[in-house]
């Protein structure tokens, strides 16, 4: 939450600072637990949802939805199915989370029509095909 808090302050100084256009990253760790993966998200995602919301309100607030976009991802796919100690593994397919004023809610490639290991997107383990790269989305956001 504090890192989003800083870039939301960044941006509203944008005019001070002279520039039409920011690329800020932030970080959050510990989230590669190949055991209790369900223990680790229920200890973390509650952090990253208040702060993603705490940074969308702020950028209501200040009419600037439009003209921001924040986009959240892994550098790295999970397994949907866990391993021996009840975490995930490193696999392929992941997802992102786009944010913006000027984006529509919808789910962008093809979302896997079951879990079951017969899913043509399975390739064993819990680990699935993408049907879109993820470099893909990045055209969207620089238009």
């Amino acid at each position: 939450g504090n890192q989003l808090r800083i870039v939301a302050k960044m941006i509203l100084l944008n005019e001070a600072r002279e520039v039409n256009r920011d690329v800020f990253m932030v970080g959050s760790g510990g989230h590669d637990s190949h055991a209790l993966s369900k223990q680790s998200l229920n200890d973390r995602l509650p952090d990253i949802n208040g702060g993603v919301t705490a940074f969308y309100n702020e950028m209501r607030d200040q009419g600037m939805l439009d003209q921001v976009t924040l986009v959240m991802m892994s550098e790295f796919g999970r397994t949907i199915t866990p391993n021996t100690g009840r975490g995930s593994d490193h696999a392929w397919g992941g997802n992102a989370f786009v944010m913006s004023g000027e984006i529509d809610a919808k789910i962008l490639g093809q979302y896997p029509h079951s879990f079951a290991n017969t899913d043509p997107a399975q390739i064993g383990r819990g680990r699935l095909i993408p049907s879109r790269s993820w470099e893909s989305m990045w055209y969207g956001i620089a238009n």
